[in-house]
């Protein structure tokens, strides 16, 4: 169900690409490298007759071996740093969830394609999060969130898409949504909740959240129905705990 920029299973990464592509590169010159040195070794007598040929064809071969070993550490480094920089632009340092720029590339997507007339879309916060940051410190108030992403990852990845769209917001967005399926997720995420408070683990998460449907709201761009979520969160919020 997910897009494929949005899968972390299917990102691409370019690094990587060039990463096999200069292997395969360099295996082909070794080899090549070894075969012209198993014929100048047998054809040494021949070539004896031409000054330095033998010294010269030996500082090629040491050479490409150096540049060989060099390149290769250099694009295992450099095949790191592309995987690193792929997961800092797509994903959410703290939680791991899609950042807000995959989600804009999910919005977007919305635009292109027939998904936008039955789409549901979910607008959560964590209710009371700035007294923990207070009271309590960033810390606690990261921790707090961490958890309510791993909930929420964890229950809405068989409904729609997932992510953090920034500081407090939280999103899940439907394709084929109905009122029911929206519901459905609310109940299975209400029980998560639940669980989590019982365990007294630590602060208690309290959900405020806005749904929309477009089966209802019939807007014609994705950015109208978050717009109308934003103004429902604001005004109306219900309550998940």
């Amino acid at each position: 169900m997910k897009a494929d920029f949005y899968t972390k299973s299917k990102r691409t990464n370019i690094y990587n690409s060039i990463f096999i592509y200069k292997v395969l590169s360099l295996f082909i010159l070794l080899i090549i490298t070894v075969v012209l040195a198993y014929h100048v070794n047998n054809n040494k007598d021949r070539l004896s007759d031409v000054p330095g040929v033998l010294t010269i064809v030996t500082v090629a071969i040491i050479l490409f071996a150096v540049s060989f070993l060099m390149d290769f550490y250099i694009m295992k480094r450099t095949a790191s740093i592309g995987n690193r920089l792929n997961k800092m632009a797509y994903l959410d340092r703290l939680t791991g969830l899609p950042n807000r720029y995959s989600c804009d590339l999910l919005f977007e997507s919305f635009n292109e394609s027939g998904k936008l007339e039955n789409a549901g879309f979910i607008l959560m916060r964590i209710n009371d999060l700035k007294t923990v940051n207070s009271s309590k410190g960033h810390s606690h108030g990261n921790d707090l969130i961490a958890e309510f992403c791993y909930i929420l990852e964890d229950v809405g990845e068989d409904y729609g898409y997932v992510g953090r769209n920034g500081g407090n917001e939280f999103i899940i967005l439907m394709e084929d949504c109905t009122a029911t399926s929206a519901d459905m997720f609310l109940m299975d995420l209400t029980k998560r909740l639940h669980g989590y408070n019982e365990l007294n683990v630590g602060t208690p998460l309290e959900i405020a959240y806005a749904r929309i449907l477009n089966s209802d709201e019939k807007v014609s761009r994705i950015s109208e129905l978050i717009s109308k979520a934003y103004k429902k969160l604001k005004d109306a919020p219900q309550v998940l705990s």
